[in-house]
């Protein structure tokens, strides 16, 4: 009897110390790569935004598979394209599934994205994705990024962004 409680104990400690420690590696990645992530992106700022993708990051999407510096290249010609425009961006994420084993971490959710150019009304648009991040010399980065705006023939609505809370920095 009192191996099984020790055993139990044991097994709760183990439990509770990785739920905890999985909470700081997210509280980590949120500071230092999604909060980067949303600044420079809506600054349009391609170098900070490349920063934070590793060199071979893979990139794919409906229409296209991008590795790394070939990815890279469109995200500086996209951001100084836009630049200059009057529109207000902005993009959200919430995350329905984050698991980190050493360097590495895997995290699904959903993301909205907000576009208001003066005189007219906000558009939104929202999509789903899946990243691998990779921890690199004490940095966390996106080693691989998928997204899409239709699952299985449902086309990702406002309702699949309700579900979740965003996460807003």
């Amino acid at each position: 009897m009192k191996t099984q409680k020790t055993i139990i104990t044991l097994l709760f400690l183990f439990i509770t110390s990785s739920v905890f420690a999985q909470k700081d590696i997210e509280k980590e990645v949120n500071e230092t790569l999604w909060k980067t992530f949303v600044e420079s992106w809506k600054a349009n700022d391609h170098k900070v935004f490349n920063s934070i993708h590793t060199d071979d990051v893979l990139r794919v999407n409906a229409w296209e598979i991008k590795v790394g510096e070939e990815y890279k290249k469109s995200n500086t010609a996209n951001m100084q394209k836009g630049s200059g425009g009057t529109a207000e961006r902005n993009i959200q994420f919430w995350f329905e599934h984050r698991v980190y084993s050493g360097n590495m971490g895997y995290e699904v959710g959903y993301y909205k994205i907000s576009v208001k150019v003066p005189n007219q009304e906000e558009q939104n648009y929202y999509a789903r994705f899946h990243v691998v991040l990779r921890k690199e010399s004490g940095q966390w980065k996106i080693a691989q990024d998928w997204d899409t705006n239709d699952i299985n023939g449902h086309k990702v609505s406002e309702a699949d962004w309700a579900k979740g809370k965003a996460l807003i920095f």
